[in-house]
């Protein structure tokens, strides 16, 4: 099966549409081109997926096409003895990309030149910068090598030129990564030593999607395209068919972005991701918007991720939840759910229907080869442009039980640990 760039390639030549090279080679086309080769791409691909009687959408639209961009960075290097900003293809940062706010580029521009003034070793530290926020308010984070004193006062007095001129920078952040990975917010870092410090601000952002306002963490992932976010959670929400008996699992939930979307119209959320900051933040949004939520800290990473989340289960919903329908939302990372993750998933859960949002085309193929083997067909797919001139799509699928029920298992209930009085715990 071809994949999605080659799809685009060949939907390109085929409309005589000429791409660009690098990470965003439809940047430079007018977006009204961009769409005509995305859905023709689209429709090519769609036709191999084996979706069955599901209903495929075309592409939703960008709002927002170009300049859309809440999280930025460059990289820190010094080239001929001179301090530059690079985006990650190795271009100048001077050659801003159309996909960014422009507020962005002239962040860096100054950036570049109070860099270029501190001592060899402070520029030498450096691996990134980063902005990320809302059009609005923006974070900095300056990713190390390491992290002493020097280091902090250097950043310390480049983040106050800086807010100087740009006071939409409303937080500051050091991010060690000893490594000097590629990328910006390296999760293998060593346990010890200090990981991150606050110059200035906050451990978190708003930003507002709908009626809704959400607390960020500076370090928790979030999509890039803020301006397509209310289209987005609308879509899942349409997907999700969620009723007022419901259960809802927000599956890599983040900061809750679809928990808190949806949690006033099911009668608990249960949120479960990675991070704990991240958790907490997804708890706080949830119930902040209304909800009911119990939020859990759990990686999937292997299957024995899922045995490990039904003894959380058994000790953070409450005991009334267990018999009522459920609704699984997951919103993996790109690479989508682990080899035999959604197998496990479903003998536990048993949900009435499914939601999965994927980051990109190429893995849904696997992932209703592994759906149907659990019982569970498409019902319908919505590929939506997220990621406006690049090769990317978010696409969005539903599934429900084959026969129209949930998949029943001999699956022994879990053991229950008794409470102690006083309710049951939150």
């Amino acid at each position: 099966m071809a994949t999605f760039d080659e799809c685009l390639r060949e939907a390109a030549r085929t409309l005589r549409v000429e791409l660009g090279g690098a990470i965003e080679p439809l940047a430079g086309l007018d977006y009204a081109s961009e769409s005509r080769v995305k859905q023709a791409a689209w429709k090519a691909f769609a036709a191999h997926l084996r979706t069955g009687s599901a209903q495929v959408d075309p592409i939703v639209a960008a709002p927002l096409p170009r300049g859309y961009r809440t999280t930025t960075r460059r990289r820190v290097g010094t080239w001929d003895g001179k301090v530059l900003l690079t985006h990650g293809d190795g271009t100048p940062s001077t050659a801003a990309s159309p996909l960014e706010p422009k507020l962005h580029a002239e962040i860096y521009e100054l950036l570049e030149k109070l860099i270029a003034k501190q001592h060899q070793s402070v520029v030498e530290a450096l691996n990134h910068v980063v902005l990320r926020g809302t059009y609005e308010e923006l974070v900095l984070i300056v990713n190390l090598r390491d992290m002493d004193a020097k280091l902090v006062r250097s950043v310390r007095k480049i983040s106050e030129a800086l807010r100087e001129a740009f006071p939409s920078i409303a937080h500051v952040w050091m991010y060690n990564d000893p490594k000097g990975s590629r990328y910006y917010l390296d999760i293998e870092r060593p346990a010890t030593g200090v990981g991150a410090k606050k110059i200035h601000g906050a451990a978190a952002w708003v930003q507002s999607v709908g009626d809704i306002a959400y607390q960020v963490g500076v370090f928790s992932f979030s999509q890039i395209n803020l301006a397509m976010l209310p289209q987005l959670v609308s879509t899942v929400a349409d997907h999700a068919q969620c009723g007022a008996d419901d259960v809802l699992f927000d599956l890599y939930s983040g900061y809750g972005l679809f928990g808190a979307a949806l949690g006033k119209s099911v009668r608990h959320v249960v949120a479960c991701d990675s991070d704990q900051a991240t958790v907490d933040n997804a708890r706080y949004n949830i119930r902040r918007a209304g909800a009911q939520a119990s939020a859990i800290q759990q990686i999937f990473t292997e299957m024995q991720d899922v045995g490990r989340l039904g003894r959380k289960l058994d000790k953070s919903v409450p005991r009334q939840l267990v018999d009522c329908p459920r609704v699984m939302v997951l919103d993996p990372p790109r690479t989508a759910t682990p080899p035999g993750m959604i197998r496990e998933l479903m003998r536990m859960l048993q949900p009435r229907r499914v939601v999965e949002v994927f980051c990109g085309p190429d893995e849904i193929a696997r992932s209703l080869r592994e759906w149907r083997s659990s019982g569970y067909e498409p019902e319908r797919v919505t590929p939506m442009d997220l990621f406006p001139g690049t090769m990317g799509l978010e696409v969005i699928v539903s599934l429900v039980p084959a026969d129209g029920e949930p998949i029943r298992e001999d699956v022994p209930e879990p053991r229950r640990t008794p409470r102690r009085s006083g309710g049951p715990r939150r």
